[in-house]
């Protein structure tokens, strides 16, 4: 039994509230019951002076002092005020007083110190405490005291005893209380120590596996079924990662690998100058893509940390797309393909970075060119309505088939008949182009047959521009 650990300290939590509550409870109930049985008993008191004074008030007139104090004698024995009471009248002079009260010289209360309502005092009488109620009665003119006790020995060891069975069953129920608390918590609990176990057999060699979810509708089925999303979003994480460490190496293997060949034959055979310059161009060119492709990585990697954030300002997309219209017309003349735009001549300003929306129609035309064949047409559309910008590449090229659109966003990702590495390309541009519009919180379509050609339609929401001052 580990001592930090939740089902000690939920234990610990509920003896000491358990604790707390029983000696509320306890000292209450002790409480309550000493001031009920003083209630009682000073019932009790108050019916005998309502006796005595009853009987005041029958005798008084008829009979003398002597008399009456033998007649209190004999009723006393009877029940008349018990066998504890004492009256006297306003000058002290005793009309009865039981003998036990006369031995212990018990003092009483002159008429004129006693008000209306009866006083209740303990007393000790030889060593015993008992519970006094004196009250002033008025009879035939003349005022007395009356005065009745009742003894509390008994009462007292009833306290007694019902504290003393506080004493014992409160420690019991709390030990007994403290193993349930414990055998309990250990058994909510035991699902965590389950999934602390199978958590711990779960490294990146098996994050396909899952852990087992209890069907207990609370907060461990909901943390099973937490963790084993957690578990699904990182296994789908590192498979990504292990399929783009992949796909890396084998794009960077065919370039380095012709890189290193080239320059070995160059360096061991002889060569004209004129091989030489052929050889240098096709490095050149070589690396040239590598570095492309190593750009786009880092691009792709800064987007997954989280750290290729783009600057979001008031950005005209047709400057964008004028300068992208720029680059491809030579890539565009090389193949003899028409690249002509249907422009808004008024600005279209979203929310944006205006480099990338540059970036972003560069890669559509770049794309629709590299698989457009030689005669072929690229027309580019930009159009701004409905709070929605519209940016549209149409090509005649070869087309994509049906089941091959939902993986071109895909990194790396190529159709195999199109894979051929005199295309050019590593795969990453639509993929690029796609994390672009999720930045621009827009979204990008194809539609495209094989044969017929292809068209990407990008969709960006347009800036809310404020009106100058002075203008509704």
């Amino acid at each position: 039994m580990r001592f930090g650990s939740i089902r000690v300290r939920l234990t610990a939590w509920y003896l000491m509230m358990l604790a707390l509550g029983l000696g509320v409870f306890g000292v209450g109930s002790w409480f309550a019951m000493r001031a009920s049985v003083f209630h009682a008993i000073e019932e009790e008191l108050a019916d005998r002076i309502r006796d005595v004074k009853t009987f005041l008030q029958d005798q008084t007139p008829f009979r003398s002092k002597i008399d009456i104090r033998d007649e209190l004698s004999e009723h006393s024995v009877l029940g008349l005020g018990g066998d504890l009471f004492q009256i006297c009248d306003e000058q002290g002079g005793w009309l009865y007083r039981s003998s036990a009260l006369e031995s212990g010289l018990v003092p009483i209360r002159l008429p004129s110190q006693v008000g209306d309502q009866p006083v209740y005092e303990n007393l000790t009488v030889r060593g015993a405490p008992v519970r006094f109620a004196t009250a002033r009665v008025v009879i035939e003119g003349h005022p007395y005291t009356i005065q009745v006790a009742e003894p509390l020995e008994e009462f007292y060891e009833a306290l007694e005893r019902f504290g003393l069975m506080l004493w014992i069953s409160v420690p019991l129920l709390l030990i007994g209380a403290g193993l349930g608390g414990y055998l309990i918590s250990r058994r909510a609990l035991k699902p965590v120590d389950l999934i602390t176990t199978a958590a711990e057999s779960i490294s990146i060699n098996n994050l396909a596996d899952r852990l087992e979810v209890p069907k207990t509708s609370d907060e461990l089925q909901r943390l099973s079924e937490t963790l084993n999303r957690m578990l699904s979003r990182l296994d789908i994480s590192v498979q990504k990662m292990s399929q783009l460490t992949a796909d890396a190496s084998h794009e960077l293997r065919a370039p380095v690998s012709l890189i290193r060949t080239t320059a070995e034959l160059a360096v061991h055979e002889a060569r004209t100058n004129t091989e030489y310059h052929g050889d240098m161009m096709q490095i050149l060119a070589e690396a040239e893509r590598t570095s492309r492709l190593i750009d786009s990585l880092l691009l792709l990697a800064r987007a997954d940390a989280g750290e290729g954030g783009l600057q979001h300002e008031l950005t005209d997309v047709s400057t964008s797309i004028r300068e992208a219209m720029e680059q491809g017309w030579s890539l565009a003349a090389g193949k003899r393909i028409e690249l002509t735009a249907n422009l808004n001549s008024n600005p279209i300003v979203v929310r944006g970075d205006g480099e990338a929306l540059r970036r972003l129609s560069f890669i559509l035309i770049e794309n629709a060119i590299k698989y457009t064949p030689e005669g072929g047409r690229v027309h580019v559309r930009l159009e701004g309505s409905h709070a929605v910008v519209t940016i549209e590449v149409t090509d005649s090229g070869i087309g994509i088939v049906e089941s091959d659109q939902p993986h071109i966003f895909d990194r790396f990702w190529r159709a195999d008949k199109v894979r051929s590495r005199s295309i050019g390309g590593a795969g990453l541009g639509l993929s690029i182009a796609r994390w672009i519009v999720d930045q621009h919180h827009g979204s990008i379509e194809v539609q495209s047959q094989p044969g017929q050609g292809s068209t990407f339609t990008v969709k960006i929401p347009l800036a809310e521009i404020p009106a100058p001052l002075g203008q509704p």
